[in-house]
């Protein structure tokens, strides 16, 4: 189809008839009229996207044709070439993100895609997410699949069928689903030969939750769509195949066929067509999300011990639940069916709009935690849940006083250090000498007291949720990997990071604690300083390179100042960037950013008054050597 509409806009050209409305005639290769087209039912708020004959970025010209000037070195067309570095330039980790960017659903050019690109760029916006994109994208994972076919148990084909099935997701983020359309559009337009590719849609879901519908058999693949903490307008794509998530590498050869794609699209001068506000146009839609639901409920059932009443384990618990209108909001009914008492919950309606007070859910942002720890208060909870926009990261508020008559006070937040403590004294018991992986930011404290107090095993690694994963699936003996963030994987879990498990087990350490003082009480010999704090340093020109270039120098710079300052004594296990002791307690790193040009410092010390004398000033002037290329306002102050 797409080499017959080369032909014809040829042709078209040749008479001097080449006219938009005859170009916006062509059809998608991708047909079936087996597929379903799924409208929005449920209550989130009204579209605002661009409608399908306008775009949320305006060209500012017109770039129907090309010019024979547009041409580079290696003889790739300049459009061209911006659309193949753009796909590039969503990499993050393993992951695809970017600033969504709508385009017209039908009828536009790929050269209008290149200068929509170009303008969100130099908006300062990053890489843009479009609908061609996804498109690109869902090719590029179904040939993917089919060319890893035998790989792992996606292969299996356990639901039943002879297609391969890839299930996509997404979380409340409105744009979420014209992506999903595309993605569902590009992967069934792929010709699997001896199988057929078959897209489901589940609509709002988790990230954890496309990795169950995955081992379960419910489908060979998954995706969801979501870009987590990140601003509203950003979004992203997550990849899961039987074997668990993608890896760095595997989103590389993912790129590279999305390449291929939108270079056959280049050749055609045209963009395949989306629903837009329509829906998602997919072989089945399906509502996998009771069902993971179910597999939480029995996990809790597993977990509380004794169990007096199996049908109602949690019914002495009083817990607000805050997933701050994203995409766990379900787990409020799960705790509900349980037994719990969830009527002090806030946020339980998905909305991509975000309205309420906090904005995008992220249960690391204090305005979030306040409010949680208010609505605790109000309720006298015995425990505030908080997740992220997609339900793989989780946060926790307790009280630090309960009295004799089970009234609760003083409520404080358990995450960062304190979260992987907490989850560390239950594997003290369940995984005797068992070893934590977690980044390279966590505290002295926590690693004396996880190693001294409960006689586990602390392996420091590179941040990055995958990379602690993968660190922990090599390590024998390991039981858990987690991140400060609260992005935590247990292998009893198949080590998917999953922010609901995470409050399975917590809530479940709780309903066997009950009447037995607070949960913080458990990591009381925890030690923790007064003063700990993040400055990122930004490279002003947005370069990856220069960013790079500076925390080679200042890391040289410093790891030669550790033999000469009394109070410095540097880490020599440490992986990533470079940390120091302080001689009072505390350290203080520099390390990198994984994705973006910035360097970032991180500070614990007994107090601030040290801090700024013994870290923060020495490391003010590293930094101050390269001031024409870095905004230094975080340290400054």
């Amino acid at each position: 189809m797409k080499n017959n509409a080369s032909l014809l806009i040829l042709l078209l050209n040749v008479i001097g008839r080449h006219r938009q409305d005859v170009v916006t005639a062509f059809v998608s290769p991708i047909t079936s009229s087996s597929r379903c087209e799924y409208t929005t039912t449920t209550s989130l708020s009204v579209n605002k996207e661009a409608s399908s004959t306008t775009s949320s970025y305006s060209p500012s010209a017109s770039f129907d044709t090309f010019q024979a000037t547009e041409i580079d070195a290696s003889n790739t067309p300049p459009n061209l070439q911006t659309i193949l570095t753009s796909l590039k330039e969503l990499k993050s980790g393993s992951d695809l993100r970017g600033t969504y960017a709508a385009h017209a659903n039908s009828g536009g050019t790929i050269a209008n895609i290149s200068h929509l690109i170009k303008q969100v760029k130099g908006e300062g916006n990053g890489a843009a997410l479009t609908p061609f994109a996804s498109h690109c994208f869902g090719v590029a994972f179904a040939r993917w699949l089919l060319q890893h076919e035998g790989d792992d148990d996606a292969s299996n084909h356990k639901h039943g069928t002879n297609a391969l099935t890839i299930c996509i997701g997404r979380d409340p983020r409105i744009h979420g689903e014209r992506l999903a359309d595309a993605f569902a559009r590009g992967a069934e337009s792929v010709d699997g030969v001896t199988k057929p590719v078959r897209v489901l849609y589940t609509g709002v879901t988790t990230t954890p939750s496309m990795y169950e519908f995955c081992r379960a058999g419910k489908c060979d693949a998954a995706i969801i769509i979501t870009a987590s903490h990140l601003p509203e307008d950003k979004n992203g794509i997550k990849f899961f195949s039987g074997s668990g998530g993608l890896d760095k590498e595997d989103i590389d050869e993912l790129i590279v066929l999305a390449q291929e794609e939108a270079t056959e699209w280049y050749n055609t001068g045209i963009m395949p067509p989306s629903s837009g506000n329509a829906g998602v146009l997919c072989s089945e839609l399906v509502n996998f999300l009771p069902y993971y639901k179910e597999t939480l409920k029995q996990a809790i059932g597993r977990e509380v011990d004794p169990n007096p009443n199996p049908a109602k384990p949690l019914s002495n618990l009083n817990i607000v639940v805050n997933p701050g209108n994203g995409s766990g909001s379900f787990f409020s009914d799960l705790l509900r069916e349980l037994g719990a008492n969830v009527a002090g919950s806030l946020h339980l309606t998905p909305d991509g709009t975000f309205p309420d007070t906090i904005g995008v859910p992220n249960p690391e942002k204090k305005a979030m935690v306040e409010e949680t720890m208010r609505a605790c208060e109000d309720c006298n909870a015995d425990i505030g849940v908080m997740f992220d926009t997609d339900a793989d990261r989780s946060g926790f508020v307790l009280p630090r006083s309960i009295d004799a008559n089970g009234v609760c006070s003083s409520y404080e937040p358990l995450n960062k250090n304190r979260l992987i403590a907490l989850l560390s004294v239950i594997f003290s018991s369940s995984a005797p000498g068992a070893t934590v992986v977690t980044d390279s930011t966590t505290s002295e404290g926590l690693n004396t007291f996880l190693e001294k107090k409960l006689g586990l095993k602390h392996f420091r690694y590179l941040r990055g949720y995958a990379n602690v994963i993968n660190k922990a699936k090599e390590l024998q003996g390991s039981e858990m990997a987690i991140e400060t963030s609260g992005h935590c994987a247990l292998r009893e879990n198949g080590w998917i990071d999953d922010g609901t498990f995470t409050a399975v087990k917590i809530i479940a350490l709780l309903a066997n604690s009950k009447g037995k003082g607070s949960l913080l009480d458990l990591i009381s010999e925890l030690e923790e300083m007064p003063f700990d704090e993040e400055f990122r340093v930004k490279a002003t020109d947005g370069s990856l390179e220069t960013t790079t270039a500076v925390f080679e120098s200042v890391s040289k710079s410093l790891k030669e100042k550790c033999s000469v300052e009394d109070q410095w004594t540097l880490d020599e296990d440490n992986l990533e960037g470079v940390r120091v002791r302080l001689s009072s307690g505390g350290f203080f790193m520099i390390r990198q950013s994984l994705h973006d040009p910035v360097i970032s410092l991180q500070v614990e010390s007994v107090s601030e008054e040290y801090a700024r004398p013994v870290a923060l000033s020495p490391l003010f002037k590293l930094f101050s050597e390269h001031a024409s290329v870095l905004d230094l306002s975080a340290i400054e102050k």
